[in-house]
């Protein structure tokens, strides 16, 4: 079984990965941190705590992701230049 892998396609991917990083970045910034008076307070306090942690949490992840993602492309294009022999050069039969 092979699979076919798009080094320009895994790029994109990673791009698309990082772009969503970025805007889970900007809403675990962009969650109001007002506090809030009576019994709801603390606990939409809390809320808005974990809301942010798991926001940053998410972009650093997808960050990563798209890094890993990124590096698979590296790696296939390395290795298909490695396979591959280079222009002009003749090939042993």
């Amino acid at each position: 079984m092979s699979i076919e892998v798009v080094p320009a396609e895994l790029y994109a991917l990673a791009g698309i990965l990082r772009a969503a990083a970025d805007r889970a970045g900007r809403a675990a910034t962009e969650v109001p941190d007002e506090a809030v008076g009576g019994p709801v307070g603390p606990p939409l306090q809390a809320f808005t705590e974990t809301l942010r942690t798991a926001a940053g949490c998410l972009a650093g992840e997808l960050r990563w992701l798209g890094s890993a993602v990124a590096g698979a492309a590296d790696s296939w294009l390395g290795l298909d230049g490695s396979l591959l022999p280079r222009r002009g050069v003749g090939v042993p039969e």
